[in-house]
């Protein structure tokens, strides 16, 4: 798997077949570019017409927007996706490598998937970062063509959208935040789950009935103690 803007800067043009190659590829950037904004679009109706009952967000907005486009996906091949991850989330190591395995695992039936035609997935997440309660969706289109020859020598193409919102972590019970913790560290690692547990719920704590503008001093003084 490869991204598609790094197929396009490879070539050089100078033939005739490689100027065909580039807008071949370049053709396939637009399209899936607009399939990125279409989801992207979607994604901001979900959060301001309350699309999100499962759990309250806050702003009724994401706060951050990622996308890729990619050309010959296969299942094994998701180092991209791993890549996209570890630039979107700021979550502790062992967490972020629960999420990415969980993200993986989600993806795999549609990676899999080398039936013609078009192939679209949509999913979120909720999982802890930076002593937040963050939800991730994830809309990802594939489209597989009949055979390589099609367009420029490609089997398939692959692009996603993400969208990262925070979450009302009142609206939160303690049991949902122990699932999520334990699904994201891993439940034979009972110590690193009641640390994680107990350090967010103390940042709460400090922080609970405090209004924003005494939010970031409340957190300097935090940080000094420690």
């Amino acid at each position: 798997m490869a991204k598609i803007t790094s197929k396009i800067d490879a070539i050089t043009g100078k033939s005739d077949q490689e100027r065909i190659l580039k807008e071949q590829f370049a053709l396939l950037q637009k399209m899936t570019q607009a399939k990125c904004d279409q989801f992207e679009a979607e994604l901001k109706s979900m959060f301001t017409s309350g699309g999100t009952a499962e759990c309250e967000i806050v702003g009724k907005r994401a706060i951050a927007y990622r996308n890729g486009q990619h050309v010959d996906i296969k299942v094994g091949c998701d180092d991209a996706i791993k890549d996209a991850i570890d630039m979107f989330f700021n979550g502790k190591d062992d967490v972020k490598q629960g999420f990415q395995k969980l993200i993986r695992v989600a993806l795999d039936a549609l990676i899999g998937n080398t039936s013609m035609g078009e192939h679209e997935e949509k999913m979120f997440f909720i999982y802890p970062e930076n002593f937040a309660i963050v939800r991730v969706d994830v809309k990802c289109y594939k489209y597989c063509f009949s055979s390589s020859g099609i367009i420029a020598n490609t089997e398939n193409v692959f692009c996603y959208t993400m969208a990262k919102s925070i979450v009302d972590h009142t609206k939160v019970t303690i049991d949902e935040l122990l699932y999520m913790v334990t699904e994201m560290i891993g439940a034979d690692k009972l110590e690193e789950v009641k640390a994680f547990v107990k350090e967010l719920k103390e940042v709460w704590n400090i922080l609970e009935d405090k209004n924003p503008t005494n939010v970031l001093q409340v957190a300097l003084q935090h940080n000094d103690i420690k």
